[in-house]
């Protein structure tokens, strides 16, 4: 008497892979691209948080955070890092190639390596962020975030961060680059209620995927990151 073969076929073995290739295809970029959003999710929170602590403890040392106490331009770089963990100092403008391969090079928009550029929100676009808006000093964290200032005299005071890092990419506003701002009101994300009115009026025209053409779109995203809990998984939909 036969026994009966319980076994697979050739063609029964191909047909399953094949649908688990066609499985794997569609659920491993997601895999991918959630874990590039988390990523990201969790570097951000983290870099508001250190900054935002610095800004409470040179409070509580009796260190005003008023932006009006620094108007003489460049004024809270230096302050600021006394209050953060530093482990390279960038300097200002007037020191441009100073540590070069982690700095921002305040030339960087006429720089050829995409590594010594900072780009504009859409990534249809290779429009240039416009690099003057974090160039009153700058510095590293331990951590390999770089912490970025716009504090020109009499003017608006900026507090931006690349949460990863100037050596990792993409090194784009509103991706891995977020800026922040010192407000009456004590540290808000550009574009939140109480910031610089050009940004704050309307923040979605500086916050726009499909806008190609402007260097700073891309500056209040970090409004958007805070505002809607599903800003990277959004962002990195498909990336």
């Amino acid at each position: 008497m036969m026994k009966k073969s319980f076994g697979f076929t050739l063609g029964e073995i191909l047909i399953a892979l094949s649908v688990i290739g066609v499985v794997a295809s569609l659920v491993i970029p997601q895999l991918v691209n959630g874990h590039k959003a988390g990523e990201a999710q969790a570097q951000f929170n983290t870099a508001y948080s250190l900054i935002a602590k610095a800004i409470t403890d040179m409070d509580a040392d009796n260190i005003s955070i008023k932006p009006a106490s620094y108007s003489a331009g460049q004024a809270l770089h230096p302050k600021f890092k006394q209050y953060s963990r530093v482990a390279i100092d960038c300097g200002d403008y007037t020191a441009e190639s100073k540590n070069a391969s982690v700095c921002i090079n305040q030339s960087a928009q006429s720089v050829n390596d995409e590594k010594d550029n900072y780009y504009a929100y859409s990534k249809a676009s290779n429009t240039k962020a416009n690099i003057s808006r974090f160039d009153d000093g700058a510095f590293v964290l331990n951590n390999g975030m770089l912490v970025a200032f716009e504090n020109p005299a009499n003017g608006y005071v900026w507090i931006s961060v690349d949460i990863n890092g100037k050596n990792k990419m993409p090194n784009r506003w509103g991706w891995d680059l977020f800026t922040f701002e010192l407000t009456n009101d004590g540290l808000l994300p550009l574009g939140a209620p109480g910031t610089t009115a050009t940004y704050s009026a309307d923040p979605n025209v500086y916050c726009n995927i499909n806008q190609n053409t402007s260097s700073e779109n891309g500056a209040t995203c970090s409004y958007f990151a805070i505002t809607n809990q599903d800003y990277f998984k959004e962002l990195y939909k498909g990336h």
